[in-house]
């Protein structure tokens, strides 16, 4: 599956290229090198805490080492680290068509996008969620904030698995009664609702003042119809409805032209809400919508 890709050293030797590359970028474009978030910004230091291994070292206080023979590392007041969510839609509609891989897609780049921010020692987390059986199963790992632990989200990754409906006015319903301060919220699903629920659940999240990412993913034949041609009985994954549908050149239009509609919607509602959405269209297309995507989303700092 796709998303034990996100876990393979080549691939976040790739990732980490990308970060050094925006990064480089963005400090010749501002004509300033930038090494971190506190470094010559004169913030105030607030307090002291002991050293624990893995603590950056440019904060030790070296005075206090040869004073006290003790190592303490400042702490900063201004110094904020932002919370980062990367929530998955984990629907029945996110594992059809089964060749598409969609939802493998969406947790390889939701661990993708965590492997990221974990390079600013940011807390960030996974979650999933579905309506399964009337009740919303919203699961989230533990924040973590080092490189280090990044593994500690394969198993959860691994785990997921869909199932159930689409219902994200729930899902951010759930999300928000955890009461998490304002951070930022990256939401990828393939956006198979109603455009009231696409609206209203992107606007709460924004409400409570979270920088909300859109990520819209969709399978290659799904995107494109470029099903084998035939008669078939197709199966709604979340309504179990059926249907028979000669499947050809002109359903292929139809498919193209009902997923250009759909990411028009899902755009539209992003761009009256000020989110950055981003398209994520076949699961072989990992590497190349990091490339393309990542410096848009706002992930990189």
């Amino acid at each position: 599956m796709l998303e034990t890709r996100a876990f393979e050293p080549d691939y976040l030797r790739k990732l980490d290229r990308l970060v050094l590359g925006i990064k480089r970028a963005r400090s010749v474009r501002t004509g300033e090198r930038r090494l971190g978030r506190v470094q010559g910004l004169g913030l105030e230091v607030e307090n002291f805490k002991e050293y624990a291994e893995g603590d950056d070292l440019r904060f030790l206080d070296w005075n206090a080492l040869a004073r006290l023979d003790h190592p303490l590392i400042r702490t900063f007041r201004s110094e904020r680290q932002i919370e980062i969510t990367a929530l998955v839609d984990a629907s029945a509609s996110m594992g059809m068509p089964e060749h598409d891989d969609k939802l493998g897609l969406g947790l390889a780049l939701a661990a993708s996008l965590a492997y990221i921010g974990m390079a600013d020692n940011d807390p960030v987390r996974l979650g999933a969620f579905s309506m399964r059986r009337g009740a919303m199963r919203f699961e989230t790992t533990p924040f973590h904030r080092r490189r280090e632990s990044y593994v500690n989200f394969r198993p959860f990754v691994t785990s997921v698995s869909a199932g159930g409906e689409t219902r994200l006015g729930a899902a951010i319903d759930q999300f928000l009664l955890q009461h998490r301060p304002a951070g930022v919220v990256v939401l990828i699903s393939d956006f198979l609702v109603a455009e009231g629920d696409i609206n209203d659940a992107l606007k709460r999240l924004v409400s409570a003042r979270h920088e909300v990412k859109v990520v819209h993913v969709l399978g290659e034949m799904e995107s494109t119809g470029a099903y084998p041609p035939g008669l078939y009985r197709i199966r709604d994954a979340e309504s179990g409805e059926t249907r028979e549908a000669v499947l050809g050149p002109e359903y292929a239009a139809q498919c193209r032209a009902k997923v250009e509609r759909l990411a028009a919607t899902v755009r539209a509602i992003c761009e009256r809400l000020a989110i950055v959405y981003a398209q994520a269209f076949g699961a072989g297309r990992l590497d190349d919508f990091m490339e393309r995507e990542l410096p848009h989303l706002g992930v990189v700092r």
